[in-house]
């Protein structure tokens, strides 16, 4: 174990050594960007595979005990938080003597400790008094070593306080001693050994160990063996290449491995870094690989860092600088294998891949591995052999790969099906990211041969269990490794809105409203984001609620309704940023479903009320919905809307969008003006069929623009004004809000500021058209063609006077006569009432 605090030059190795490797998925440089397969299929199924060194460097080896490593307690800890030590000490120490153990830290000899710390427990008293004399060096080294054997020496139940911590220090006390003047190197590095071991066998049986001491030991242990003669070799002698390096003998180089690889199995990333930097030195070199190959252990160490870490030739340059990290795929590395323009195979690998060979393919340990670092090295007879002797997820990933350059996609289908047997369960060839990675892969295939439900299937399950285990054993990094892209660019441009619904009713069911916090504030709070901490939104009613927005977009909104999240559920509360106000986030008082329902509602009127100004009315609340919550409630999730993203960037997620005209310049004759012409430019290459660009242009957004949703609202403002009297005050303002929901169009918003100049009147905010609007009075609207008609009346009237008395005269005369005759048939009736029952009894007699 390196000391991690040296400030260390960068690595300069021959040019032949690129440094980082890099992962066999695209990934998009941005917030929380998923990984992402299908952007070049090709690549994707040509990548080579791969785990990451870290994974690699940590299964070396096989622990057999419980012991961990313990290498940032205290970095990230709450103010005030024990350290896991003092914790440890808290459970048998009295806080009066945690103070008396932190007076005798303080002082400079060893003796002075010893007797201040009287009340202490033997076992600490004594290590306290050793560190002090280990701290201050010289002849005061040997009084260290005897209280730490001394502790060592006590009963097990009072020893064992810090009997590991003894242990080690003891074995630290050796291995410094080994480069003194007229030490005995050899005999202090069997002591240094003996003392490390010990460490961990207490720690083994139970003795505390807070500090991760034991897993430690196994790093200390090793530097006793880099050691030129006396002079022990660091970090930056393996950084530089120094001579001191190369004058490590073989066997002590191989048993330095052996202790870093059993150091790194225990969950220590100082081992990993120590194995990657003596892998990086060995690669460098033709003949320090050599040394090594001969060991199992050793050989797999060179095989992952080469397959991890060693990047291919861009042109003539191999010094791009790019981590293989599944979590977060790759960074600017370049793999030969994927076929990009101007790669080739770093010299380096296939140089370890005849060294390998020549040694015998017998002797070559974990074959799978090399079978992937031949594939990539362009040795494909090699890697079919070595792939087929070797029954493994990576073997028959390796296999998949290989069929697909021979063409046989029948064979590489049946491969990766094997492959993905160990999915989501772990197979230790690879690791668990790599195992999403092969089911994705998988689904390219499964795209490419027309069956979209399946490919879907395949995806959306790999997302999912990515997001459902813990970061240690999970399938995805919880920012970067999932593939929600590609899946939802599935569900929403490739699976038709139907089978997507069967899809969700037969396997996406909601999940069940959790309880609400006991009080739910204005403002978020910290209770309230606990409570949300602890009920996080999920992947299935992500998923639902990408359908909903289908089928409102589709115009099925009552169908839409059940697959938005319940009203009641806090979960997937919306919360506002108040920046122009108080600048305060509050949480919103809209609901989805709610929402929804409101906007199908306002459809629906408008299309069936009565009376002009109800519709009005209604396209105009349908507009105002649409341009406020078209996002959440119709948008897209990937282009051109990109709800994915809050709708904050118009890139990395989905696919990449072929802009219309080239370079961005309108003048230009447009590159792609139609949906079938935008499906072929933005699905190009291999492993896509006709039928999934065919698709993918039926399912294009209507109208396909950024925030689509706001020219359907300028659409309805169209309708709403449509509805209305072009004088009233209603059909200005409906125009001038619909102004503002499209000021950014340079075609759109003029449109609608035109109409009103063409058909409106003169209104008061008629200056600020779209910027400063009211809001329409459509009560006025209701009852503008009554008003407009008696003010006409009154008018003409007024324009008309002689002719308007004679007419008057005429009226009046006219309902006079109409009166007469009026009264005289009601006498006439009542008269015949009258006269009707004596008739009646006349008839009778």
């Amino acid at each position: 174990m390196w000391n991690a605090n040296v400030n260390s030059k960068p690595l300069r190795l021959a040019a032949a050594l690129a440094l980082p490797f890099g992962a066999a998925v695209v990934i998009a440089c941005g917030p929380d960007f998923p990984l992402q397969v299908l952007n070049d299929r090709a690549g994707t199924l040509k990548a080579t595979p791969a785990n990451s060194f870290a994974y690699e460097a940590a299964h070396l080896a096989r622990s057999s005990d419980k012991l961990q490593a313990n290498e940032n307690d205290g970095a990230y800890a709450a103010p005030g938080k024990l350290s896991a030590a003092d914790a440890a000490d808290a459970a048998f120490m009295t806080p009066a003597q945690r103070a008396q153990l932190k007076a005798v830290r303080a002082l400079k000899d060893g003796d002075a400790a010893y007797a201040q710390g009287a009340d202490l427990p033997p076992a600490v008293r004594l290590y306290a008094a050793g560190a002090v004399d280990y701290l201050a060096a010289g002849a005061a080294r040997a009084r260290a070593q005897k209280r730490f054997q001394a502790v060592l020496d006590l009963p097990r139940d009072d020893g064992d306080k810090r009997a590991v911590w003894a242990a080690y220090m003891l074995g630290q006390s050796h291995a410094g001693a080994m480069s003194g003047a007229g030490n005995k190197p050899a005999e202090e590095r069997a002591k240094a050994t003996q003392a490390y071991t010990l460490a961990r066998a207490r720690a083994a049986a139970g003795a505390p160990d807070p500090n991760g001491l034991a897993v430690a030991s196994y790093g200390e242990q090793a530097r006793v063996f880099l050691v030129k003669g006396a002079t022990p070799c660091g970090y930056l002698d393996f950084v530089n290449a120094t001579p001191c390096a190369d004058d490590v003998p073989a066997a002590d180089l191989k048993q330095a491995i052996h202790l870093y690889a059993e150091q790194a199995a225990r969950n220590s990333d100082s081992g990993v870094q120590s194995l990657r930097s003596i892998a990086a030195w060995a690669l460098s070199d033709p003949e320090r690989a050599q040394k090594l190959i001969d060991d199992p252990l050793s050989q797999r160490l060179l095989v992952s860092y080469a397959l991890a870490r060693v990047g291919d030739m861009n042109g003539d340059d191999a010094s791009q600088p790019a981590e293989y990290d599944i979590w977060g795929g790759g960074y600017g590395y370049v793999d030969a294998a994927r076929g990009a323009k101007d790669a080739r195979v770093n010299p380096v690998l296939p140089s370890l891949v005849a060294a390998l060979e020549k040694q015998g393919i017998a002797l070559i340990a974990d074959a799978d591995r090399v079978a992937a670092l031949a594939y990539r090295s362009g040795y494909y007879d090699l890697a079919q052999t070595l792939a087929d002797r070797q029954r493994s997820a990576l073997g028959s990933w390796v296999r998949a790969k290989l069929a697909l350059r021979k063409g046989d996609v029948a064979t590489a289908a049946q491969a990766y099906a094997e492959a993905s047997k160990a999915f989501p369960q772990n197979d230790a060839s690879v690791e668990p990211a790599s195992l999403g990675l092969i089911k994705a892969e998988q689904s390219v295939l499964t795209l490419s041969r027309g069956q979209y439900v399946e490919a879907f299937d395949q995806l959306y399950n790999v997302t999912r269990a990515g997001q459902t285990r813990e970061k240690e054993g999970s399938l995805s990094h919880p920012l970067y490794g999932d593939y929600s892209g590609d899946t939802w660019y599935l569900a929403e441009r490739v699976l038709t809105v139907d089978e997507l619904k069967t899809y969700v009713d037969a396997h996406v069911p909601a999940t069940p409203v959790p309880a609400p916090p006991q009080k739910l504030p204005a403002t978020p709070d910290k209770p309230y984001y606990e409570w949300l901490s602890a009920h996080p939104a999920q992947l299935s009613d992500y998923l639902r609620r990408l359908l909903a927005r289908r089928l409102v977009r589709e115009g099925r909104v009552a169908d839409a309704l059940p697959y938005f999240p319940d009203d009641q559920d806090l979960r997937y509360v919306d919360v506002d940023e108040n920046y122009y106000t108080d600048g305060k986030r509050t949480l919103a008082t809209w609901r989805y479903r709610a929402t929804a329902k409101e906007y199908g509602d306002a459809l629906n009127d408008a299309k069936h009320a009565w009376r002009a100004v109800t519709r009005a009315e209604a396209w105009y609340k349908a507009a105002t919905l649409a341009r406020r919550r078209g996002m959440e409630i119709m948008g897209y999730e990937e282009a051109p809307d990109y709800a994915g993203l809050g709708g904050m960037l118009a890139f990395g997620i989905g696919r990449t969008e072929v802009r219309e005209y080239p370079h961005g310049d309108t003048s230009k004759a447009p590159l792609v003006k139609t949906p079938e012409q935008r499906a072929a430019a933005d699905l190009p290459g291999p492993f896509v069929t006709a039928d999934e660009r065919k698709r993918y242009a039926a399912s294009e957004s209507k109208p396909n623009v950024r925030y689509h949703y706001r020219n359907i609202a300028a659409d309805y403002i169209m309708k709403a004004a449509d509805e209305l009297p072009p004088r009233s005050q209603a059909f200005a303002a409906v125009l001038c809000q619909g102004a503002g929901f499209v000021y950014y169009d340079a075609a759109l918003a003029p449109t609608l500021y035109r109409r009103y100049v063409k058909q409106g009147a003169a209104v008061p905010f008629s200056a600020d058209f779209g910027q400063n609007c009211v809001e329409p009075d459509f009560k006025a609207a209701g009852r503008f063609p009554y008003v407009q008609a008696w003010k006409k009346t009154r008018h003409w009237v007024a324009t008309h006077r002689a002719l308007g008395v004679a007419l008057l005269v005429a009226l009046l005369a006219g309902a006079a006569a109409l009166g007469v005759i009026a009264a005289r048939a009601i006498k006439r009736h009542r008269s015949e009432q009258k006269s009707g029952p004596k008739n009646a009894e006349a008839a009778q007699d």
